[in-house]
């Protein structure tokens, strides 16, 4: 790791003090970046300087040129998924599994509307399919390698679940090490809402059987509020 590994990337309150054709590049792909992820050009100079703490690399390893490819280090959204499995639960939705190279992207918040967050408690029961929780149930077992996906996500655009990050996501190591470098930007939680303990206490609620295997091994997680740390 070079010496300077922790020095920020760029100063926030000082980088568009040139009028470079250089500088104005960063800017346009900064702000691009930004719009991308929904965030603000601050946020990603923050990921960015997370990732040379890190030790990611930044820049793409092939010739050098222009050609849009870049590194895992770098925040992006344009990165298509490859779906590994798909496993039906009913006539309509399906539970799938993608394999995603890019950054993980996830929901600034539980979702609203029609089809909100399932673990929201004010979500309606059961607009998903019993099976779907039971499928997903292994993304909130101790030591879980999966990730509990919105179900707004595809295969062009996947995106963490918020509900999830904040109430299943306990367990899962490589998640919990991308909150705390601030790769993956943690969702916020509105006042008004409150969502499901753990992911055992959500599905029995959407009918799931409390005694079904699949669920009896989901971790059972404190619930959090605004001040709790992710650990």
């Amino acid at each position: 790791m070079a010496a300077e590994a922790d020095r920020p990337l760029t100063d926030p309150e000082t980088m568009f003090g040139s009028d470079t054709e250089h500088d104005a590049r960063v800017r346009r792909r900064l702000a691009e970046l930004a719009e991308e992820r929904g965030i603000s050009v601050d946020d990603v100079l923050g990921q960015l300087n997370a990732a040379l703490r890190e030790g990611d690399a930044l820049l793409p390893t092939g010739s050098g040129d222009e050609s849009g490819v870049e590194s895992a280090g770098l925040p992006r959204s344009a990165v298509v998924a490859e779906v590994v499995e798909r496993r039906p639960a009913d006539e309509v939705w399906a539970v799938v599994s993608l394999h995603h190279d890019g950054p993980p992207v996830a929901q600034r918040s539980p979702c609203a509307g029609p089809e909100p967050c399932p673990w929201r408690r004010d979500a309606t029961l059961r607009t998903f399919p019993v099976d779907a929780f039971r499928f997903s149930a292994r993304t909130s077992y101790p030591d879980s390698d999966h990730r509990f996906q919105c179900h707004s996500s595809t295969a062009e655009a996947p995106r963490i679940c918020a509900g999830w990050l904040l109430r299943g996501a306990s367990g899962n190591q490589s998640v919990q090490r991308l909150l705390q470098s601030a790769r993956l930007k943690a969702p916020v939680l509105p006042a008004e809402v409150e969502l499901y303990d753990n992911y055992a206490e959500m599905a029995v609620a959407n009918g799931v059987s409390a005694d079904d295997p699949l669920i009896t091994s989901c971790r059972q997680v404190v619930k959090y509020d605004d001040s709790d740390e992710f650990v």
